[in-house]
């Protein structure tokens, strides 16, 4: 009797594992969804068409991108973590944007690590501090030296919780006050620019916003990243005058947490091939963007890095999950 119940329950356990295996073997049999976390129009944003477009041969079905802005990235986040873990969705946004979201809301059940798979980081780039023409300096030393004697302080557009970290950690190491003006993507953001709304921005390096200083449409100041880069040419990094300051952004790919392990290797796989590839690297560059290909370790790390920076950051700021 014990024979034939160890066979039922053997055989049982047989039958509940192979539909899933089944699945596991066909997949993806339909389009795959990924959820970008800010409003279209922007770099992040295009890279995540790009790379939807670039993966998408290798996984032998449609990948759909999906923006899905407000709460500072959050709803977007927050709509993918709750998805089904079946590998049909995929979020992609800065580490910045998922890590913040349990420091600064009010229900803190959201738990990054415990809620999302990290899959591999695509790219990573430094930002650039733009000014409006009225502004009167022309370098970082400058405008730090002119905000400190605006007592209201000086507006900049943010459209992230990595501008606001970059803004409130300059505001911290500068001794200035910048004032935080949420916008819902890059785009309205940079434009709130372009129109005088706002007199700062912090963008992401492109030709584009070379030919806008070149035309006297805004202003460079500094650069985020540890060293000069030949994306902005001749503009030193703020580290040079605020010591240790460094914000890189880097955008990385999750499952929801439960996605089977061979799923999010055949994405990660894709997704490797896909930043290797020399097109990928070509239209990035025309973004001011560069591939950055790092497995889930890399992204954990990375993780814990901007951990940190937004803890620091929050020493002197109230970081939103705003509207």
């Amino acid at each position: 009797m014990n024979f034939i119940r160890r066979a039922l329950l053997a055989t049982a356990c047989i039958l509940a594992i192979a539909p899933a295996a089944q699945a596991q073997a066909t997949y993806p049999d339909k389009p795959i969804k990924i959820v970008y976390t800010y409003a279209p129009g922007g770099a992040g944003d295009a890279l995540t068409r790009l790379l939807g477009t670039l993966i998408s041969p290798a996984l032998g079905q449609p990948v759909i991108v999906e923006n899905r802005a407000g709460a500072s990235g959050g709803v977007g986040v927050m709509a993918a973590a709750r998805s089904p873990a079946d590998g049909y969705t995929f979020l992609l946004t800065t580490v910045t944007t998922v890590v913040q979201i349990p420091m600064v809301m009010r229900d803190n059940s959201f738990d990054p690590v415990k809620s999302m798979t990290p899959v591999a980081n695509v790219s990573g780039q430094p930002l650039v501090l733009v000014a409006h023409p009225t502004i009167p300096a022309n370098d970082f030393p400058s405008f730090v030296e002119w905000t400190r004697k605006q007592p209201d302080g000086v507006h900049v557009a943010v459209s992230g919780p990595t501008l606001e970290v970059a803004s409130a950690l300059v505001n911290k190491g500068a001794n200035i006050k910048m004032v935080n003006v949420p916008y819902r993507g890059a785009a309205p953001a940079f434009q709130a620019l372009l129109g005088g709304e706002v007199k700062l921005y912090f963008t992401v390096p492109s030709s584009a916003l070379l030919d806008f200083s070149k035309q006297g449409k805004v202003k460079i100041l500094g650069i985020t990243s540890a060293q000069p880069t030949p994306l902005i040419p001749g503009v030193e990094p703020i580290g040079k005058h605020v010591p240790g300051y460094v914000q890189d952004i880097n955008f990385a790919v999750w499952a929801p947490q439960g996605t089977p392990d061979a799923i999010v290797a055949k994405m990660n796989d894709a997704i490797r091939k896909a930043v290797a590839l020399p097109e990928f690297a070509e239209k990035l560059a025309g973004m001011g963007m560069a591939p950055a290909y790092g497995d889930a370790a890399k992204v954990t790390s990375i993780t814990q890095h901007e951990a940190a920076n937004i803890k620091r950051a929050m020493e002197v700021a109230t970081i939103r999950y705003g509207e």
